[in-house]
C-alpha cells in the first residue's frame, strides 16, 4: 500500500522586501484602526454635554464663591445632569453603553443654565474659569505655584534668567565698556554678550508674567495663545541684545543707563526696538532720497561732495580706530 503523497506545498521563505511590505502593511492597519478610534471618540456625541457641564460646575463655584446670586433651577439642572453624567460614565466603563438621545436630558436646558452663568461672570470667559478651577485641573506637583502650565513654564524661565544674571555679573570680565563687539573678543566679549542676553531674558519673563497675570486676574486668560507668549519672549531677547550691542549710542544722552540696562528695556519693550530700527530705515531712506536728487540736478557738484564726504567717513573711521586701539593699549 502507497503512502499518500502530501500535496505540494511551497516553503520558499519570504525576501526581505516582501517581509518589509507586510510589516509596512500590518503598521498601515493598525494606524488607520488607531484613527477611526479616535474619530470614533472625536464623534462621541456626549462630549459637548460633558463640556458644558464642566463649564457649568465651575462657573457655579465661581459665583457662589464670589456672593452672587443664581435662580435655583441653575442648580437643579447642573445637579440633575452631573448624575447623568456619573451614570453615563459607569456604562461606559462596563461597555456596551449606546447614547440614547430619546432618553438623555434635553441639552438645551443646560446650554441655557451656560448662557445665564456667562452673562454672570462677564468679562470673564467660561474657558478661563474652567482653566483656573483645580477641581478640574490635572494633578501637577507645581500647581501650589499656579494652575496655569504657561504660567509655571513663565515663572521657571524667569527664575532661571534672574539665576544666570546674577552669576554671570560676578565674572570679573564684567564692565561698563564691555560688550563693545568692535573692541572686546574672546571670553570676554562672550560673557558680557551672555550679560546682556540674560538681561533681556529678565525684561522679557517680567512683561510676559505681568501680562498673563492680568488676564489671570480678570478671567480672560485663554490658553490658546501661548505661542504668542514665547514669541514675543524670543523677539524680546533678540531685541535686548541688538538695543545693547548693536544700536550706537552715546553715553551722554543716555542719562547713565547702561548696556544692560538697554537690554533690560529691550526685553520688557521689543516694540521699542522696532521703532528705533524704523527710525534708522527712515532716515536712511531720506539720505539716499537726498542723494539722488543731488545727482540728477548737478553731477559735477555732487561728485565732490560725495569725494569730501567718502574722505570724511575715512578719517571718522580712522580715527575711531586709533582711539580703539590706543585705548585697548592703555588698558593692557
Amino acid at each position: 500500500m502507497s503512502t499518500p503523497t502530501p500535496p505540494d506545498t511551497d516553503t520558499t521563505l519570504p525576501t526581505p522586501i516582501e517581509t518589509q511590505a507586510a510589516q509596512y502593511a500590518l503598521r498601515t492597519d493598525v494606524d488607520m484602526d488607531s484613527q477611526m478610534r479616535a474619530r470614533e471618540l472625536d464623534d462621541d456625541p456626549t462630549q459637548i454635554r460633558d463640556l458644558f457641564l464642566r463649564e457649568v460646575n465651575s462657573m457655579i463655584r465661581y459665583t457662589m464663591s464670589a456672593g452672587k446670586k443664581m435662580p435655583a433651577n441653575v442648580f437643579a439642572v447642573a445637579e440633575a445632569f452631573s448624575a447623568e453624567h456619573l451614570q453615563r460614565e459607569k456604562e461606559k466603563q462596563a461597555g456596551g453603553y449606546v447614547f440614547d438621545r430619546t432618553t438623555a436630558l434635553d441639552i438645551t436646558q443646560l446650554s441655557d443654565v451656560h448662557d445665564l452663568l456667562s452673562a454672570a461672570i462677564a468679562p470673564a470667559t467660561p474657558r478661563a474659569i474652567l482653566l483656573l478651577d483645580p477641581v478640574f485641573t490635572p494633578k501637577h506637583r507645581f500647581n501650589w505655584i499656579s494652575t496655569v502650565p504657561l504660567i509655571r513654564r513663565l515663572m521657571l524661565l524667569s527664575c532661571l534668567s534672574l539665576i544666570g544674571f546674577v552669576c554671570i555679573a560676578l565674572s570679573p570680565f564684567i564692565s561698563t565698556d564691555g560688550g563693545n563687539i568692535f573692541i572686546s573678543h574672546g571670553t570676554e566679549l562672550l560673557v558680557n554678550l551672555l550679560f546682556f542676553v540674560f538681561a533681556a531674558a529678565l525684561g522679557a519673563s517680567f512683561s510676559a508674567l505681568f501680562q498673563a497675570n492680568e488676564y489671570i486676574v480678570t478671567g480672560v486668560f485663554d490658553p490658546k495663545f501661548d505661542a504668542s507668549y514665547w514669541i514675543r519672549i524670543q523677539v524680546g531677547i533678540i531685541a535686548g541684545l541688538i538695543l545693547a550691542s548693536l544700536i550706537p549710542f552715546e553715553y551722554d544722552t543716555l542719562n547713565g543707563l547702561g548696556k544692560p540696562t538697554l537690554a533690560l528695556l529691550g526685553g520688557f519693550s521689543a516694540s521699542l526696538v522696532h521703532r528705533i530700527l524704523n527710525l534708522f530705515v527712515g532716515a536712511l531712506e531720506g539720505v539716499v532720497k537726498k542723494m539722488g536728487a543731488t545727482l540728477l540736478d548737478n553731477p559735477q557738484e555732487n561728485a565732490r561732495k560725495e569725494a569730501e564726504a567718502q574722505k570724511a567717513i575715512e578719517t571718522m573711521v580712522q580715527t575711531s580706530v586709533d582711539a580703539a586701539i590706543q585705548k585697548q593699549s592703555n588698558a593692557g
